[in-house]
Parts: C-alpha cells; sequence; structure tokens
C-alpha cells in the first residue's frame, strides 16, 4: 500500500500531486514543471515570449538546445555550414552520423523533438550585411557566436544590433574556462571593444579578439594558441568550456530577462576558470591587456 505521507524533495506526496495537478491544469508546460520555484509561471510565460536571434551554430548549438530547454519558443538562426568530423570533440550534435549534414538541419530535429511548439526561421546563408536587419526583426534579444573568419558578418551582426538597441551577448570558450559579455547598447559597442577591423588580418583581428574575451590565457595551453594565433595551427578546444561558455550564456539572457542577481553589462564581463576555480568580473577591452607573447606579433 503506498504512503501518501511520504516526503518528496520537501513534499508529500499528496501535496506534490496537488502542486502539479493544478499548473497543468492551468495549462503550464509539464515540459518546463520543474523550473516552478526558480521561476514563477508569469516569469516561465514571458521567456516563451521571448525571441531570440542566434547567429552561429557550433557553440551557438549548445546554446540554442539550452535556450529550448529553458521554454524559449521563438527563434531565428543562421549559419551556413555542415559539420565535419573535427567538431566532434566539443560541438552539441557533431557526431559521425551528421558529418556533412548541415548544422541548423541538425539541431532543429533536436529542438522539436524537446519542444514541437517552437517556432524557428532558419538564415541558410548565416547572417551577413543583406538580411541582417531581417533577421533582427522583432527579436528581443540576440547571441553572436559568428565565427572571426567571417568577421565582415559578426562586425554587421553587432553593428546592427547596436543601432537597434537589441541586447547582444557575445561569449567564447578558451581552453576549460569560458567568457560572457552582455552589450546592453547604452554603453561601448562591440567594435569599440574588441578594435577589430574587417581591412586588418585574421591573425591580428583573432589576437585582439582574444584579448577582448578573457583576462588571461591557460598555461596548459599557450603554446599551442600562440602557434594557431600565428596562423600556424587550429585553436584548442575542449567541451568541458564550450558547454560552460553556452551554459552561462543561456543563464545570463534569463537573469536580464527576469532580473535575477547581479547582471554586469559591457565594458564589464564574466569569467568562469574550471581549472583553478575561479570566478569573476573583467573589463572586456582589447586594449586592457596583451596576452600574446611579442614574438606571436613579428617581433624577434
Amino acid at each position: 500500500m503506498m504512503n501518501n505521507n511520504k516526503v518528496y524533495n520537501g513534499m508529500s506526496f499528496n501535496f506534490m500531486k496537488f502542486y502539479l495537478e493544478f499548473f497543468m491544469e492551468k495549462g503550464f508546460d509539464e515540459r518546463f514543471l520543474r523550473h516552478l520555484g526558480i521561476m514563477s509561471p508569469e516569469q516561465q510565460e514571458l521567456i516563451k515570449k521571448t525571441s531570440v536571434a542566434i547567429g552561429g551554430l557550433g557553440l551557438g548549438g549548445s546554446v540554442f538546445i539550452n535556450l529550448v530547454r529553458m521554454g524559449f519558443e521563438k527563434f531565428n538562426v543562421a549559419d551556413p555550414d555542415t559539420y565535419e568530423t573535427s567538431n566532434i570533440n566539443r560541438q552539441r550534435l557533431a557526431k559521425d552520423s551528421n558529418v556533412s549534414r548541415r548544422k541548423d538541419e541538425s539541431l532543429l530535429d533536436e529542438a522539436y523533438d524537446i519542444n514541437p511548439n517552437i517556432k524557428v526561421r532558419c538564415f541558410k546563408d548565416g547572417v551577413n550585411e543583406d538580411n541582417v536587419r531581417f533577421f533582427l526583426k522583432d527579436v528581443d534579444y540576440a547571441i553572436d557566436v559568428v565565427d572571426v573568419f567571417a568577421l565582415k558578418e559578426k562586425l554587421a551582426f553587432n553593428e546592427a544590433a547596436f543601432n537597434l538597441k537589441i541586447p547582444m551577448v557575445s561569449i567564447g570558450a578558451i581552453g576549460m574556462s569560458a567568457s560572457v559579455v552582455y552589450f546592453d547598447q547604452k554603453g561601448p559597442s562591440f567594435s569599440e571593444l574588441t578594435g577589430m577591423k574587417v581591412e586588418d588580418s585574421y591573425e591580428e583581428n583573432i589576437t585582439k579578439f582574444v584579448d577582448f574575451l578573457t583576462p588571461e590565457i591557460p598555461e596548459y595551453m599557450r603554446e599551442q594558441l600562440e602557434l594557431a594565433l600565428a596562423g600556424q595551427g587550429s585553436i584548442p578546444f575542449i567541451v568541458g568550456g564550450v558547454e560552460l561558455s553556452a551554459a552561462c550564456c543561456a543563464n545570463e539572457v534569463v537573469k536580464h530577462i527576469l532580473k535575477i542577481g547581479k547582471n554586469p553589462v559591457a565594458p564589464l564581463g564574466i569569467h568562469l576558470d574550471l581549472a583553478n576555480l575561479k570566478i569573476s568580473t573583467f573589463t572586456a577591452d582589447y586594449r586592457e591587456r596583451v596576452l600574446i607573447l611579442p614574438k606571436m606579433k613579428g617581433v624577434a
């Protein structure tokens, strides 16, 4: 015989049954029932109605799936790429069976399987100067994970969001660390804090971006990162840092929407270093630091 007085997570069986039935009767989506106690039904409804544009679906793919799981239902997503074998170590849906398959198609299948109520507009050519205004139409928040290789598009995305006063989140993974910078579009712009310019070389721009994005380079990856920034290899990534970045990004968007906790905005950024168990705010401005050794900037 079932003991209805048994306690589950601080609630008796009978109270828990009433609690669940009450919110189900109110039309609350059972998928997000375990958000209650962190979010109210009204806050969950606010998230449901919030529209998010995500440029780039590598690391951005993890952000997209996280936001779907948090109850967001309105998205614009943009990425022209397919999965490659070298993506498997870190990107959410990169696996052997998805190699050569479009990232947006793979992620949409996953997202609709989580919540078939979502509404997604896919921009299959990626976000660019020609479509960025349409990409940001009726959008409440934007997330920039466009590759620095596509600098012209990355700058256009950020400039349009700045001009339209749409909050933008810029994120990145550095080894086992993650950084998040939230632009409320009332302070300095992305181009001002990164110093990146279309006419400059990729090596110069990626170096400035690293100086903007992180207060320090982990020693365990410095050698390979310096080689990569000099055009002599690939930037190393590990799934822990990538997923940490995606989780922090999703949390920052929700925190700002619901006005929960501390919400630093650019030029301040948030940096989490799992290897050294540190979390801090820092000034996200390429002019604040020089992280690359002089030899990597052409000095003997």
